[in-house]
């Protein structure tokens, strides 16, 4: 264990999970030495933790080898095309859970300040529904993404017009030239609620512009699945699929919750978000949270393809 920590740069009182990230940021930049690979397997074959068999699966390749020992394992906690739960039993719940019940009460929308902040696409049925119902929100376009065609694409000025004429004298766009400029923007009004659509992480900078918290739309149920390819586990797992509505923080996936939301497909997550942003910014603007410590829960990364191959069999 000495040599993992040593090597990895980490404390000698490093939990396991504190390794297991510290191999995961390094996995992309690093052909590891065979103790880190020891350490993995040892540590799933102690523990059950699919995440460590996960990562193990990356730092074989895309056509991972596995011996015997490995593959027997893994097989021994499938039970009925499901893979056996190797956390704590108070996270169990999270398997189980089913759509919040919810009433939306108008009144708390006309007394808070309202933004949607991202990619536009992702809100024009949301401000439909606000429209409506004659509530009136703001759109922030933060146009960046990291991807550059899809970066040429959010600058086209034909797009910008449309965007305009569709969202009103409500639509405003911040222009981000480089990476290093997504911790330092601002934006130039004070909010109460906002919902957010960005595709970078997201800093004080923007989380201080909303008074009672910016909304994140999570694709996994919390407190127990955060972080990457949260959906596929969860099918793993033979959980519900659900989404949370939690506020966003410092921490990765740890605000409060204020919604879940069952879903049954792909097409559930961009349909429905229109009411998930709806009921969440009312709860939000109401301060009405879920009785859930979601300083709980594990960190997944993302799925290799050996393990998402397996689960469409």
């Amino acid at each position: 264990m000495n040599d993992v920590i040593n090597y990895l740069g980490l404390d000698i009182n490093s939990s396991a999970e504190s390794i297991l990230k510290k191999i995961h940021l390094k996995r992309n930049k690093n052909s590891f030495p065979h103790f880190i690979i020891k350490f993995l397997e040892q540590e799933y074959l102690k523990t059950n933790d699919i995440r460590y068999f996960n990562e193990l699966l990356w730092l074989f390749g895309d056509e991972p080898i596995l011996s015997n020992t490995l593959l027997q394992h893994f097989n021994c906690n499938i039970k009925n095309r499901k893979y056996s739960f190797p956390f704590e039993k108070k996270l169990e719940y999270c398997l189980t859970l089913s759509s919040s019940k919810v009433h939306v009460d108008l009144n708390y929308f006309s007394c808070n300040k309202i933004a949607l902040i991202g990619n536009p696409l992702h809100f024009i049925l949301p401000y439909l529904k606000f429209k409506k119902n004659k509530i009136n929100v703001d759109v922030i376009n933060v146009k960046y993404h990291p991807n550059k065609k899809l970066k040429i694409l959010f600058n086209n000025k034909i797009i910008t017009f449309l965007f305009k004429f569709f969202f009103g004298q409500g639509y405003t766009e911040i222009v981000i030239n480089a990476k290093n400029e997504l911790k330092n923007f601002k934006i130039n009004e004070q909010y109460d609620v906002g919902f957010h659509k960005l595709s970078f992480i997201i800093g004080d900078n923007v989380i201080s512009s909303f008074n009672k918290g910016l909304i994140n739309d999570h694709w996994g149920a919390l407190p127990l699945f955060k972080g990457r390819s949260t959906l596929l586990y969860s099918k793993l797992f033979g959980a519900k699929k659900i989404v949370t509505n939690h506020l966003i923080t410092n921490e990765i996936d740890a605000g409060k919750i204020l919604l879940f939301t069952e879903i049954n497909n792909k097409k559930d997550i961009y349909w429905g978000l229109k009411d998930r942003v709806y009921k969440s910014i009312n709860l939000l603007c109401k301060s009405s949270f879920v009785d859930v410590d979601n300083k709980m829960g594990k960190m997944f990364y993302e799925m290799h393809p050996w393990l998402i191959k397996k689960l469409k069999k």
